[in-house]
């Protein structure tokens, strides 16, 4: 998440939101940057959360609401 969250953070907005769900022993975090009008990262941040050991990941714009979008799901074991 602190990764998610800092990437959200050079976004240059004055705030951001982090939505946590958990389901069938996955964690979803999922950050919103609310700062309309950037591009997605390239392959850079997917990378590093994958190193992580996170099962999925991606990032995503959505010029109406919420600006861009990053996710991670993370196996939860057991």
């Amino acid at each position: 998440m602190t990764l998610l969250a800092r990437a959200a953070l050079t976004d240059g907005g004055r705030r951001i939101s982090l939505h946590l769900a958990d389901q069938d022993r996955h964690a979803l975090a999922l950050v919103l940057s609310h700062q309309s009008g950037h591009a997605p990262e390239g392959e850079d941040l997917l990378r590093e959360a994958s190193a992580l050991g996170v099962v999925s990941c991606g990032t995503d714009t959505d010029q109406e609401d919420s600006g861009r979008r990053r996710w991670a799901l993370t196996d939860l074991g057991g």
